[in-house]
């Protein structure tokens, strides 16, 4: 849930308290440093360093070069007012007011060094909230960020607008729009990538072992599929969730209700490509398959915690399980496969997960915008942390590569043989 950014207050930093010569616009800037100060886990800039980072991102918004003399030890409404004059005098008119309040604020990010501390503009907000609400407008794709950079096509949504253009599994977006998006974070090219219903979007694409090329795709509303399932001819049971938004509680206590009436024997659980989504859902999803105790420990930078313990809810607490994980089972996919692990509740086979514990909490600020600060790390019930470090599975299987002509699901075929071999004799 988004929070109201509280009214702007005296900051710790000097340089933060709000003057009174700057345009309105920029109230934003003390909107999200407010923010800052009471909710973010690390450590924040001196002066100096705040000075650069509000300097460096409003020039860049400008499309100018960062000037190295102004006073790294002045007030925020002394140095926004300097690049005022500095703008005004190089390009004869100013740039947006918008634009560059949020280039003062994404210069201040930079220097936090944390890739999940970022904002929104309200546009991407939308996007944002729509992702959460388990439907939105682009071309139908898990992703993830590619090695050596670009956007990884984790996988296509079958029959919605990527499928169709040809797009499939490790095909890697290098570019949008002619826009280069191999060294950009990976929200930032999501961002690009979607838009409006009815809308083209320009994709260089490279798969494996072949050229890039150009595909166009036509956006669409995209259903994400939160959840597929089936029981196997074996008796092994198959649950795959794609993402831990609103729908999926619903969703994954319908799917075990009714494949558990079948009595199947076993379990697979598939996060693999699973980015995370909610806390609440992580915790009552988690529960579904651990009958007690904690879930996960939620520590913040003063030393206090929140431990998230099992509701005691759930429907499939007895029943073998396996949990395919790989480099996309991220945030809220580690919770619970560390939930899973760390109990005993069942094994995780796959690849080592992605490494994404920390806490976000999203502050939607006065003018629609979504600024998201870390806040909390996560550690699993037995105390390992998971940020930075990932869950190494019980059993590791890697993925067939693309290229070898492997048409199995290996790491599926293993879990399901790890199951079959480990059945308990009726009694």
């Amino acid at each position: 849930d988004t929070t109201p950014a509280a009214p702007a207050a005296a900051s710790t930093l000097p340089f933060l308290d709000q003057g009174s010569d700057v345009p309105p616009e920029f109230d934003l800037l003390w909107e999200a440093w407010d923010a800052l100060e009471k909710d973010y886990y690390g450590d924040l800039p001196d002066t100096p360093e705040m000075v650069g980072g509000l300097v460096t991102g409003m020039l860049r918004a400008a499309e100018r070069e960062t000037d190295s003399e102004l006073d790294r030890e002045a007030t925020a409404d002394e140095v926004i007012t300097a690049v005022v004059d500095i703008l005004e005098q190089d390009l004869g008119t100013l740039p947006a007011t918008d634009r560059l309040t949020y280039g003062a604020i994404n210069g201040v990010m930079f220097r936090l060094d944390d890739d999940y501390t970022f904002l929104r503009d309200p546009e991407q907000a939308r996007f944002f909230n729509e992702g959460l609400s388990g439907s939105f407008e682009g071309i139908g794709a898990r992703v993830a960020e590619a090695e050596g950079g670009g956007v990884r096509i984790v996988e296509p949504f079958e029959g919605q607008p990527a499928w169709n253009a040809g797009i499939r599994r490790d095909d890697v977006i290098l570019a949008v729009d002619d826009e280069d998006v191999t060294g950009m974070s990976l929200s930032d090219a999501i961002d690009l990538i979607r838009g409006p219903k009815g809308t083209d979007v320009l994709l260089l694409v490279k798969s494996p072992e072949q050229e890039a090329r150009d595909v166009t795709v036509t956006r669409d509303t995209i259903s994400i599929p939160v959840v597929e399932y089936e029981l196997r001819d074996d008796g092994i049971a198959y649950l795959r969730l794609g993402e831990f938004s609103s729908p999926a509680e619903v969703q994954v206590h319908a799917a075990l209700k009714e494949m558990l009436a079948q009595n199947p024997t076993g379990l697979v659980l598939d996060l693999r490509g699973n980015p995370g989504g909610l806390l609440r859902s992580a915790v009552d999803i988690s529960s579904e398959f651990v009958p007690e105790g904690p879930i996960l420990i939620e520590r913040f930078k003063d030393g206090e915690e929140q431990v998230y313990e099992a509701t005691g809810k759930g429907s499939a607490f007895d029943i073998p399980l396996v949990v395919l994980v790989n480099e996309g089972s991220a945030s809220a996919s580690e919770i619970l496969a560390g939930a899973v692990q760390d109990t005993g509740r069942g094994i995780l086979l796959g690849t080592t997960t992605f490494g994404k514990g920390s806490v976000q909490v999203p502050h939607q600020l006065s003018d629609g915008s979504l600024l998201s600060v870390t806040t909390a790390r996560w550690f699993t019930p037995n105390d390992r942390l998971i940020h930075g470090e990932g869950l190494a599975p019980d059993i590791e299987v890697k993925e067939a590569a693309a290229d070898s002509g492997e048409t199995e699901d290996v790491q599926l075929l293993e879990a399901v043989k790890y199951l079959l071999e480990h059945q308990q004799p009726s009694p």
